[in-house]
């Protein structure tokens, strides 16, 4: 009788926990094979093929909801990065607190800026950059800021943010990593986003603009801007989404073939800073002007859905480039997959990637394949 007193105590004391305080979180990882072949002026070296368990984006949260009267609601959230291959990050994804009502929403804290939440065309689970779209969506990124995101009028619904000069001091430079810089008098940031959604039909715009995305050789300070577009249908077990972009002096060359080459552990898009030479020295290399496509197309056949993805980088543009550094920031890419749901929360995937940049007789070609397992809690 007392054990069964027990029991019930706890279930109801974690129900009223509950009420208040929601924890969820996302468990996923797999393991991925690759191999890289680069040529150079003809000559071909093929790389060994590596084999790695390889986390997914892993996390764990906790949010809750307080109503303060009037259809007015206090609001937060931490979310952590937490890797399945060891280590996290306490507060590492979206972190806020903030009101929301009949207005719409405000939050304040690390939060995903409107070219973030584009991911429609990148519905892949990866680590390898071959194995997903993570090329055409390196310009989404967590910034501290403050967010208002608006109510759904017919449809239609839009964001804006802003990063304060003080909290975007992540620059590109001579010399210059982190920190602020005399050349960089403003290091502020400003998103926005404008959506459409009805019958399965969806359209996002969403643009970025960076008062000092790097600062160049001759110690001028360079604006960024990205724009993105997406369009695209999901319903009745068909999913299909294009996305166009365009950027300019959003990446640095040095940044652009860094997120190319898949070199996850030299460049970090969200802050902009290099962990290797180039971060230490300063990154001189000239600001850039690109045009890229994607597509992704999925068709759900009960609890299996493949789906097919291409992206395709146009050479970029940019100050002093050689006509070998034009060539070497086109870039062509086709991954295929399927997903298996064993339930609403558990689904096995399975994906195949090839990644070719540059051409003729200088390019770099990486294929790879994976499988893994997602668990939403």
């Amino acid at each position: 009788m007392k054990k069964t007193l027990i029991a019930l105590s706890l279930v109801a004391l974690s129900g009223a926990a509950s009420a208040e305080v929601i924890l969820y979180g996302q468990a996923k990882a797999g393991v991925e094979v690759s191999q890289t072949k680069v040529t150079v002026d003809g000559d071909e070296t093929k790389d060994h093929t590596a084999t790695k368990i390889a986390d997914y984006g892993s996390r764990i949260g906790f949010k809750g909801t307080e109503h303060l009267g009037s259809g007015l609601n206090a609001i937060w959230q931490v979310e952590n990065s937490v890797s399945l291959a060891g280590g996290g990050d306490w507060a590492g994804r979206d972190s806020f607190i903030g009101l929301e009502g009949g207005f719409g929403k405000v939050r304040a804290g690390k939060l995903s800026t409107s070219l973030k939440d584009m991911d429609a065309v990148d519905p892949w689970e990866y680590s390898n950059q071959a194995l997903g779209l993570g090329m055409f969506t390196r310009t989404g990124e967590r910034v501290t800021s403050v967010r208002y995101d608006s109510p759904v009028w017919g449809g239609f619904s839009f964001n804006a943010q802003m990063t304060p000069r003080d909290n975007g001091t992540a620059v590109r430079g001579v010399g210059v990593t982190t920190g602020r810089n005399d050349a960089a008098s403003d290091t502020s940031a400003y998103y926005a986003g404008l959506n459409y959604e009805n019958a399965g039909l969806f359209a996002q715009y969403g643009v970025g603009y960076k008062k000092s995305a790097y600062i160049s050789n001759s110690g001028d300070s360079k604006s960024g801007q990205a724009h993105q577009v997406q369009v695209g249908y999901d319903a009745n077990n068909l999913f299909v989404a294009g996305g166009y972009q365009y950027t300019n002096g959003w990446d640095s060359l040095n940044s652009y073939n860094a997120a190319l080459a898949s070199v996850t552990d030299e460049y970090n898009a969200s802050t902009g800073d290099y962990a290797g030479t180039a971060g230490r020295d300063g990154d001189n290399s000239p600001g850039l002007k690109t045009h890229e496509l994607a597509v992704t197309g999925a068709y759900t056949f009960g609890n299996v859905t493949p789906r097919i993805s291409y992206a395709h980088g146009f050479k970029a543009k940019g100050s002093n480039l050689s006509d070998g550094e034009r060539k070497g920031t086109k870039y062509n890419q086709v991954v295929l997959g399927a997903d298996y749901d064993f339930s609403k929360r558990t689904t096995a995937m399975v994906s195949a990637g090839w990644l070719k940049a540059g051409g003729g007789d200088n390019k770099t070609e990486t294929v790879a394949g994976g499988v893994g397992l997602r668990h939403k809690f």
